[in-house]
């Protein structure tokens, strides 16, 4: 009893004992552990960096925790150097069902940290999966820059020899299964900006067993879209070292590119590669070749050759353009790689003739192509129908082109001849800090010169503009014209110059365009008439563009106006209307031809115009003016009362009056020799005129001598003749205004007189004037005895003719072409104070030159002559003609 409760004894001293041990044991791996977890932060990236590259430190923010069965990593951040390797943020670790499973909310990770230094000791796809554990790896958000609009979801799962990856982004989509170096694509699919399926890749690669060699077996079909709207197929398989790349049309199946390589350990060569695109508006082809060597020191480290032809065809035949790239390196961080665009490239009439050297510099990511000394480009032909260029320079020596625009200085000299408008030189010189359309700074100075057919008139430009961001301004101009010739006007030297800037903004969502000009000439003269003295147009423009604004302005000149303009341009056809005030109608004189010998003197003038111009209608005009209480001195003459009221239309220089009505001109008063009183004119049809646009005097009617005078509708060019009728015209008035004092003739006439100004046998045939009652006919009693002095036959036949009472009178009148008048008068009466039952017949025949009578207005004395000539036949009966040039 005693033994065993010894034994006991022993047995729990060492239970215990041992119980103590393990105890303290605990503890101390507990406190060691709490002491490593505490300062994990410092000592685990100190034993991570043994399998991390040299420059690499791995930088933890905070201890793991465990949270839920899992392990919850802090966010680690890998840095290289200066730059920031890869980031990662709410990681954790856990195993369920021997698999381990990490997750990551977001990953960050940037290439141009990646080193380009190899491994001494390949590594092959064995090396890589074989030693893993089975993983699924679940990253929420991936992203890799430069490639950030790459980014999206990563699922990658790991069994043993079978590896599957899902990719789900918002322009890119993959789905690939690796089993046994056998990779299946089912499928890989980037989609545009809009979300729509761009490219879409299927098929099956025999991968290498070392992972930066190529694939040695596959085949590869895509699917997509050009930014045309092509549908294309694509198909790319090889066999060890070689293979295909050829690009169909999907519909019709042309084929688009081919491109056959070889590959070895460090060389991919491409060559006798075609490639054509038969959908643009001038086809294209040409054929690519293509190395791609790797250096020594790694991926980063590649030499690279490459041609690149372009054949084109137009209507100045065939033309070649080549671009030759290297030899040189190129490197995803940096370059320095030469390249030259030399050649010829045709479409149409249009021909491009390109010798541009230069060098890629920069990121391959985002290069710069800076153009060396001699970069030159030219350009020749007809462009969109409008312009003709006869040569167009480029200088292109120092500028740079990159994803943010132009740089440098641009230049360019233009010689061409503009299509109806004539020929022009043009020199463009200035400066561009990252220049595209809308976007960055381009400021400039231009200058040139040239001849504008349309107006017959040589022309200069100078001046400032800019385009920065979406704003273009033209700043300063000057531009003037030694004259400007358009149908009857000619401007005398007009100068064109800024009032204010131009400026067109060419934001979509708010687009303007404003500015504002004066047009200024020495004078305007008018064809046929007088001149606008001292012409002053100022305009302001406003709208969305310079192809779609609304245009306002006033014109001077002299005491006209100020008339008001405005009007629209749609970028085809320029419209506008003008109002004249209300104003004097004297300010108007100028507008007079001095040969004209008019002077106006009173009355007012108001009128409204509307007019357009456009390529090959030419310029359209038509309005109304309207004159009231006019007075106009001509000469002698004196025009009292004038009411004019005038439509009018202008087309290919040729005036319609009267568009609706007839032109209507009434004067109460024209003061002449003979008095016209209430004279009416209408007017209608075209001027110049022709057959087929023919002008017609509607009305023409006036008081005078007592009577009236009208005319019948008179037609120009004529078809028939238009007859003047003659009403009860007072024979003593006109006796009073031809002032003869020989002879007295009192009583009424009436008669027609037809006018045709194309006969070519006269201007009046077969007209005639009676009496339309009793006339008198008395001879003054000195000029009486005079003539019957001497010869008693003579003073008898005169002493009928003393005092005769006239009962018929007829006339014929004929009017040739040279003026010659002739009139046949038969004439019956009596004289009742020697015997009021014999009648006396006298038969008169006279021939006269209208135009020179009208000039001297000696009617008189012709028809006195004639009397005298006629009182010394004695008998009753005379038949006497006498003839006056």
């Amino acid at each position: 009893m005693t033994t065993v409760s010894g034994t006991l004894g022993r047995r729990g001293a060492l239970f215990l004992k041992s119980g103590l041990f393990l105890l303290s044991l605990l503890v101390v791996v507990l406190l060691l552990a709490s002491v490593a977890w505490y300062f994990s932060p410092s000592w685990l990236p100190a034993l991570a960096q043994r399998y991390l590259p040299a420059d690499a430190r791995l930088i933890l923010d905070g201890r793991p925790v465990w949270r839920q069965g899992r392990v919850a990593l802090p966010d680690i951040t890998l840095n290289r150097g200066d730059c920031r390797w890869i980031k990662g943020s709410g990681m954790s670790v856990g195993r369920a069902g021997g698999v381990w499973r990490l997750e990551a909310r977001q990953i960050t990770a940037d290439s141009a940290c990646a080193s380009s230094a190899e491994s001494e000791t390949p590594l092959t796809w064995q090396d890589a999966l074989g030693g893993l554990p089975l993983f699924s790896l679940h990253i929420q958000r991936l992203s890799v820059a430069p490639w950030q609009a790459y980014g999206g979801e990563l699922q990658l799962a790991h069994r043993r020899n079978d590896t599957e990856l899902r990719y789900l982004g918002d322009a890119l989509a993959a789905d690939l299964h690796l089993e046994d170096r056998q990779l299946t694509v089912n499928g890989v699919t980037l989609y545009d900006p809009a979300g729509k399926q761009w490219v879409r890749l299927q098929g099956s690669l025999g991968l290498s067993p070392r992972i930066l060699l190529p694939p040695e077996q596959g085949e590869l079909t895509a699917s997509g879209v050009s930014p045309e709207g092509t549908p294309l197929s694509a198909r790319l398989d090889w066999q060890q070292r070689s293979g295909e790349l050829i690009i169909k049309d999907g519909q019709t199946g042309i084929q688009l590119v081919r491109l056959p390589w070889l590959v070895d350990d460090d060389t991919i060569v491409i060559k006798e590669g075609e490639w054509r695109w038969p959908y643009a508006d001038q086809p294209l082809a040409g054929h690519i070749s293509f190395s791609l060597k790797k250096g020594q020191s790694g991926p980063d480290d590649l030499e690279i050759i490459a041609r690149l032809n372009v054949l084109t065809e137009g209507l100045r035949g065939k033309a070649n353009a080549v671009l030759n790239l290297g030899p040189g390196k190129i490197s995803l961080t940096d370059n320095a790689l030469d390249f030259r665009l030399t050649g010829l490239a045709n479409q149409g009439d249009l021909s491009l003739d390109a010798s541009i050297p230069g060098q890629l510099r920069g990121p391959l990511g985002d290069p710069v192509l800076v153009m060396s000394p001699g970069a030159l480009l030219r350009v020749s032909g007809p462009l969109l129908n409008v312009l003709n260029i006869t040569s167009a320079r480029l200088p292109l020596a120092g500028m740079q082109l990159s994803s943010r625009g132009l740089s440098g200085r641009l230049q360019a000299i233009l010689l061409a001849d503009a299509a109806h408008l004539g020929r022009l030189a043009l020199h463009l010189d200035g400066r561009a800090t990252d220049f595209l359309p809308d976007q960055g700074q381009w400021r400039w100075r231009y200058w040139g010169d040239g001849y504008l057919s349309p107006f017959r008139a040589r022309w200069d430009i100078n001046g400032r503009g800019s385009w920065l961001g979406d704003m273009i301004e033209l700043s300063e101009m000057n531009s003037g014209f030694d004259g400007l010739e358009y149908g009857l006007v000619h401007a005398d030297v007009p100068r064109l110059k800024l009032i204010s800037p131009f400026r067109w903004r060419r934001k979509a969502s708010q687009p303007s365009f404003s500015g504002a000009v004066s047009l200024a000439a020495r004078r305007i003269d008018i064809k046929r008439g007088g001149y606008l003295p001292q012409p002053h147009l100022n305009l302001q423009l406003s709208g969305r563009d310079p192809q779609d604004f609304l245009w306002r302005g006033t014109l001077r000149s002299g005491a006209i106006g100020p008339v008001s303009l405005n009007g629209r341009w749609d970028g085809e056809r320029l419209r506008g209307q003008a109002w004249w005030p209300r104003q004097p109608l004297r300010v108007f004189q100028t507008l007079l031809a001095p040969d004209l010998k008019m002077t106006l003197r009173d009355g007012e003038f108001h009128g409204q115009s509307a007019f357009s111009a456009a390529p090959g209608q030419g310029f359209l005009a038509g309005g109304h003016a309207v004159v009231s209480d006019g007075d106009i001195w001509m000469q002698e003459n004196r025009l009292q009362g004038i009411a004019l009221g005038l439509s009018y239309r202008l087309q290919d220089q040729r005036w319609l009056l009267g568009v609706k009505q007839p032109v209507t001109l009434n004067i109460d008063k024209v003061v002449t020799p003979v008095i016209l009183n209430h004279l009416a004119l209408g007017l209608q049809g075209y001027y110049p005129y022709d057959e087929k646009r023919p002008l017609t005097l509607t009305q023409a009617a006036v008081e005078t001598l007592g009577g009236s005078i009208r005319l019948s509708p008179l037609r120009l060019p004529q078809r028939q003749a238009a007859v003047l009728s003659l009403k009860s015209i007072e024979m003593s008035e006109l006796v009073t205004v031809l002032n003869t004092r020989q002879f007295a003739v009192s009583g009424r006439v009436s008669g027609e007189l037809p006018l045709n100004f194309d006969d070519p046998a006269g201007y009046i045939r077969h007209g005639w004037l009676a009496n339309d009652n009793d006339m008198t006919l008395r001879l003054d009693k000195q000029f009486a005895d005079q003539v019957g002095a001497g010869n008693l036959a003579t003073r008898a036949a005169i002493d009928w003719l003393r005092y005769m009472e006239i009962t018929r009178t007829r006339a014929d009148v004929e009017l040739d072409r040279s003026g010659n008048l002739e009139l046949l008068a038969h004439i019956t009466g009596t004289n009742s104070q020697i015997n009021a039952q014999r009648e006396v017949r006298l038969n008169y025949r006279q021939e006269e030159n209208l135009f020179q009578l009208w000039r001297s207005l000696r009617f008189g004395t012709q028809v006195e002559q004639a009397l005298e000539k006629q009182a010394i036949q004695p008998v009753q009966t005379v038949d006497k003609r006498t003839r006056s040039q």
